[in-house]
């Protein structure tokens, strides 16, 4: 899940990797990764952000009421892995969307 890419510039040869740290900021940090990266789509990985915020916090409703303490302790830290894991790879594809719509070529790292 967590694939590398190294992003080439065709004519300048300039370099931009994506690499496991990328996901991990990614999955914290949403929106703001693809500002700090200068890609565009923002405002879609936003709206998934507080979708995402959303539905946590609807499963976190839901389960405090119906589920038992034992599974609380499970089934609350996977609703947030689970968010974290959709929004990291979600960001990480706009980010290879953008480089790739502007003519860089997406290799795997050597």
């Amino acid at each position: 899940m967590l694939r590398p890419y190294r992003f080439e510039h065709p004519n300048t040869e300039e370099m931009q990797l994506v690499t496991r740290g990328s996901y991990v900021a990614a999955a914290f940090l949403g929106p703001l990764y693809i500002l700090y990266r200068k890609t565009s789509g923002f405002w879609p990985s936003m709206l998934l952000a507080i979708v995402l915020t959303g539905a946590v916090v609807g499963f976190w409703a839901v389960a405090l009421t119906f589920l038992s303490n034992r599974m609380l302790l499970v089934a609350l830290p996977a609703a947030l892995v689970i968010a974290l894991m959709i929004q990291s790879s979600f960001v990480i594809r706009q980010v290879r969307r953008h480089f790739r719509r502007r003519g860089w070529l997406v290799r795997a790292p050597s």
